[in-house]
């Protein structure tokens, strides 16, 4: 793409195109496009602000002092100058000046008010290269800014459903991390509870079954007990005894 360079060219084309009737309006315009070509815009608006002051109608002296706010950027002041020469009957003037309306709406980034301003520069000279091409500038840029504003919406979803992706395996991902903690976990507080009460159960059990026991044991040695008093006690005099029974 050709740089903007180009988009300024004409503006300087066209502010030597009138006479200038009377010498001292003449003289202070002639003054100002010298300090134009000096790239003194200040000094060239002031000198074609004074030629305004013999003349405020001189269309000269109006279209150069639009073309010196455009160099200073002064955009808006610029359009409003232009837009005062839109009564002119000369039809070349009237091209000229919507072609520079458009430049200073494309330097503000307006594409649309360019165009159109282009557009009508085109009316009044169809066959203009440098209106040609801006205007087809204009349009591109129109189209690229639309592109990209129209990407965006997709970028933005494309960006949300990954975040939704990222978020669902996360979840799904929490959702096995506590399905093993569950596993983990100590038993329900029911199970517990029985266990509780089998163990609880399980002393008083034993304490049961060693009481029984301890009563066979204890009956069990008073049988002995009894068994050796028996075998203890002294024979009497004048008697036997035998074990062996005939």
């Amino acid at each position: 793409m050709k740089t903007m360079n180009r988009f300024y060219t004409p503006i300087i084309l066209l502010i030597f195109t009138a006479s200038v009737c009377a010498q001292g309006i003449r003289n202070k315009v002639n003054d100002g496009n010298k300090l134009y070509h000096e790239e003194k815009y200040e000094e060239a608006l002031s000198s074609y602000r004074d030629a305004l002051l013999d003349d405020p109608m001189k269309e000269e002296a109006i279209f150069n002092e639009g073309a010196a706010l455009y160099k200073l950027n002064k955009y808006d002041e610029s359009i409003q100058t232009f837009e005062k020469l839109l009564g002119t009957e000369d039809l070349n003037r009237l091209a000229q000046i919507h072609y520079n309306i458009g430049n200073a709406w494309f330097q503000q980034n307006k594409l649309q008010e360019a165009i159109e301003s282009y557009k009508k520069a085109l009316e009044y000279n169809p066959d203009d290269y440098d209106t040609k091409y801006n205007l087809e500038l204009a349009r591109a840029k129109l189209k690229e800014l639309a592109d990209k504003q129209q990407q965006q919406p997709q970028q933005q979803n494309q960006q949300n459903q990954q975040q939704q992706s990222d978020q669902q395996e996360q979840n799904d991902g929490e959702g096995e991390n506590k399905e093993e903690q569950q596993q983990q976990q100590p038993q329900p507080e029911n199970e517990q509870q029985e266990q509780e009460k089998e163990q609880q159960a399980k002393p008083e059990d034993q304490e049961k079954m060693s009481k029984e026991e301890a009563e066979k044991i204890l009956n069990a040695l008073n049988e002995n007990e009894k068994d050796a008093q028996e075998k203890k006690r002294p024979v009497k005099s004048g008697q036997y005894r035998t074990d062996k029974d005939w």
